[in-house]
């Protein structure tokens, strides 16, 4: 969403964000304005917290169980999450916890067949992920909620 004021094309008044992270409504003559979700700009949020893996994971598992449930998987140890794997159709990102640290990687998928898989570093695997979120978030009010919670959560 943008966070400067935008004021209505049709009337001039000033325009408010709606709950699904997408919309712009005008307070005065109700015009909506679908806005584009911009990757960037999420990607450069989430960043912040890479350092802090224990949280990174906790709090992405808990975004996504709650509003991408159906197409995450999530693995935990107690309170510890172990694995995350999210369904971005065409493309599967996983993330899971190991010794020496966290493991990322992407596949994609082909008329139902995954491709190689790729282990990426974690600030690049957020890129791509935040990338496919956005892409959905257009189209999809799930995908919308989550970015929205993951730019302003994270």
């Amino acid at each position: 969403m943008p966070t400067t004021p935008t004021r209505c094309e049709n009337c001039g008044a000033m325009m408010t964000p709606q709950h699904d992270g997408r919309t712009l409504e005008c307070d005065y003559c109700h015009t909506k304005v679908k806005v584009a979700v911009e990757a960037q700009q999420l990607a450069a949020g989430m960043r912040l917290d890479l350092g802090n893996i224990d949280g990174f994971l906790s709090e992405l598992a808990n975004t996504l169980s709650r509003g991408y449930g159906e197409w995450t998987r999530i693995s935990a140890n107690g309170p510890h999450v172990q694995a995350i794997e999210i369904n971005v159709e065409p493309d599967i990102f996983m993330v899971r916890r190991e010794a020496h640290g966290v493991l990322a990687q992407h596949r994609k998928l082909v008329r139902g067949i995954s491709l190689k898989t790729e282990t990426l570093a974690l600030e690049r695997w957020v890129a791509m992920l935040t990338e496919a979120l956005a892409r959905q978030a257009n189209a999809n009010a799930n995908a919308a909620w989550v970015l929205s919670r993951l730019s302003g959560s994270l």
